[in-house]
C-alpha cells in the first residue's frame, strides 16, 4: 500500500529535487492542498467515487434547524421522513432560498404549512433548516438522511497511507505537489507544465471512475408491414 512518502518521492523526481529542496514538512502541506484540489475536481465532475457518505439523524420537535455533518465536503441530497422510519417513506427535500420563496409565502408560513410529503430545506452554511418544522406529531427518529461528498482526511505524516480513490494512481498527487513546489520557487513555466500533466491524469481517472453513463433516447421510426390495422 502506497504512502505519502511514495508520493513525495515521485514529486521530487519530477521536480528534479530532493528532500533538502522539497522537505517533508512542505511536502505534507503541499500534499494536503493537492488532496483537497483532487477531490474538488472529482466533485465538480459529479464523480461519486470521490466518496459518498450517508448520515441519518433524529429531529427535535419545534426546532427545525440542524448542523450539517462536520466531515461534509459538499451536499448531494437531503431526504426527510416525517411519517416513520420506513425507508420507502423518505422524501427528497427541495432546496429553497429566502430570495426564492413560493409566491405569496414566507419562511414562517413554510415552517407551519409546508407539506411533509414535499419537504424543503434552506442551506445556512454549516447548518440548515427543514420545512415543515417537525412537531410532536411527526416522526423524529432518523427524521432526515443526508447524502454528501465526504471531506478527505488530511495527511499528518509521510507514513500516512494513500486511500481510495487517490490510491488508484497516487502519482496524480505527485504532479500537483511538484507544480505547487515550482510555484513556491517562482518557476511558473514548470509549474504550468506540471499542472497540465496533473489535469490530464485527473481527466483520465474521471473516465475510469465514471462507471455509469446516460445515452440520449433514440428515435425509432414506426414499422408497418401492412397487416397491423
Amino acid at each position: 500500500m502506497a504512502t505519502l512518502a511514495n508520493v513525495l518521492t515521485y514529486a521530487r523526481a519530477q521536480a528534479q529535487t530532493d528532500s533538502n529542496g522539497l522537505t517533508d514538512a512542505n511536502g505534507i502541506i503541499f500534499a494536503n492542498e493537492a488532496l483537497l484540489d483532487f477531490h474538488r475536481e472529482m466533485i465538480y465532475r459529479g464523480v461519486d467515487a470521490s466518496q459518498i457518505q450517508e448520515s441519518t439523524d433524529d429531529g427535535v420537535a419545534n426546532q427545525g434547524t440542524y448542523l450539517w455533518p462536520t466531515d461534509m465536503f459538499l451536499l448531494k441530497t437531503l431526504e426527510c421522513n416525517y411519517t416513520d422510519t420506513t425507508n420507502s417513506n423518505y422524501r427528497v427535500a427541495d432546496q429553497v432560498d429566502v430570495s426564492n420563496i413560493p409566491a405569496g409565502r414566507s419562511f414562517s408560513w413554510l415552517r407551519a404549512n409546508q407539506s411533509a410529503q414535499f419537504p424543503k430545506f434552506d442551506d445556512r452554511g454549516d447548518w440548515f433548516e427543514i420545512f415543515p418544522t417537525p412537531t410532536g406529531s411527526h416522526n423524529l427518529t432518523n427524521l432526515f438522511s443526508i447524502f454528501y461528498y465526504l471531506e478527505p482526511t488530511e495527511y499528518s505524516t509521510t507514513a500516512d497511507t494513500i486511500t481510495y480513490p487517490v490510491s488508484l494512481d497516487y502519482r496524480i498527487l505527485g504532479w500537483r505537489i511538484a507544480a505547487i513546489f515550482k510555484k513556491s520557487l517562482g518557476d511558473f513555466d514548470s509549474a504550468v507544465a506540471f499542472d497540465n500533466e496533473y489535469m490530464k491524469k485527473v481527466e483520465q481517472l474521471v473516465k475510469t471512475l465514471s462507471r455509469g453513463s446516460q445515452q440520449p433516447i433514440q428515435a425509432v421510426p414506426i414499422q408497418d408491414d401492412g397487416w397491423n390495422f
